[in-house]
């Protein structure tokens, strides 16, 4: 039921028809935490423009979030993007930073980030696959 409900938030976000969107599961969550268990990530290779979601996404925004997209080759992309007014625990809220690298023909991605005034690294990677 979860899958489905990802894929058709992500479906319903308004991206060009050239679109493909991947299911990503992180399957090493580093060290320091915040490694989303799940990231549904789409891109238009034509138009350089991309979205993200993901439970800390569904927290602060409810939709998936525009990413910036870089493509650095066919067979790999990076998403970057941005959170604010994310619940850390004892803490109130915080700013978290994301960069997510896509390798999509090996059906994988490395992830890394920065909660904004922690020294905690954050990285992670995992497994992905065309959901269309």
């Amino acid at each position: 039921m979860k899958t489905s409900i990802f894929a058709a938030v992500l479906v319903l976000y308004p991206m060009a028809a050239a679109a493909e969107s991947y299911d990503c599961t992180a399957t090493n969550f580093g060290q320091g935490g915040w490694v989303p268990p799940r990231i549904i990530l789409a891109m238009d290779r034509d138009a350089n423009a991309g979205s993200a979601f993901d439970a800390l996404i569904k927290q602060v925004h409810k939709t998936p979030i525009p990413v910036k997209l870089k493509k650095w080759s066919e067979k790999r992309f990076q998403f970057n993007w941005s959170l604010d007014g994310v619940n850390i625990s004892n803490d109130g809220s915080g700013s978290i930073a994301y960069k997510v690298t896509l390798y999509p023909e090996k059906g994988t991605f490395s992830l890394s980030g920065i909660l904004k005034g922690y020294d905690n690294p954050i990285s992670g990677s995992g497994t992905c696959k065309l959901i269309s």
